[in-house]
């Protein structure tokens, strides 16, 4: 008989399928506001979940927030958990920040902030999030507001062609 598509074409396509891809260890990267612009760069362990109607993501990662300004360098480490379902995201991380000539005498203050954050996501690939954050230490850094908004890029290329992604087990 003949076939417009060849039998493997047909068996791989299940347009219903489920299912989970292997975690992927990714970069991070994005940009920011919370008073100053900042870059965040770091990796995440990221999967994905296919379903029909939309896609779920989610991992733990670990970047660094890094502010600068003409005065002085503020750089955040930190570690988190995100996870976005469809159009709608969540992530929570803790950041020890370290605020390097704070005061134009080359003294340095150091801070912990747990930082809850919302938004809207492009099924986990784009995230505009907004952030606040709430100091966890008795030192505060005063030179950044803790209001944060930001859009962050999660590069698994397993969005790029999800039927031949690794699949978790």
């Amino acid at each position: 008989p003949l076939m417009a598509q060849g039998i493997d074409t047909l068996y791989n396509t299940k347009p219903f399928e489920r299912y989970w891809t292997r975690p992927r260890l990714v970069p991070k990267a994005g940009i920011g506001t919370q008073d100053r612009g900042f870059v965040e760069v770091g990796v995440q362990l990221h999967n994905i979940y296919k379903h029909p109607l939309s896609l779920i993501s989610k991992g733990p990662y670990a970047t660094v927030d890094i502010f600068i300004d003409d005065s002085n360098i503020l750089v955040g480490p930190k570690m988190g958990y995100e996870i976005t379902v469809g159009m709608i995201g969540i992530a929570i991380d803790a950041t020890y920040f370290i605020d390097y000539n704070y005061d134009g005498e080359s003294h340095t203050r150091n801070a912990w902030v747990a930082t809850p954050k919302a938004g809207f996501s492009i099924l986990g690939f784009a995230d505009l999030f907004y952030g606040y954050s709430i100091p966890m230490s008795e030192q505060t850094i005063t030179s950044i507001s803790r209001n944060r908004l930001s859009l962050v890029i999660n590069l698994n290329r397993d969005y790029f062609n999800l039927k031949e992604a690794r699949r978790k087990k």
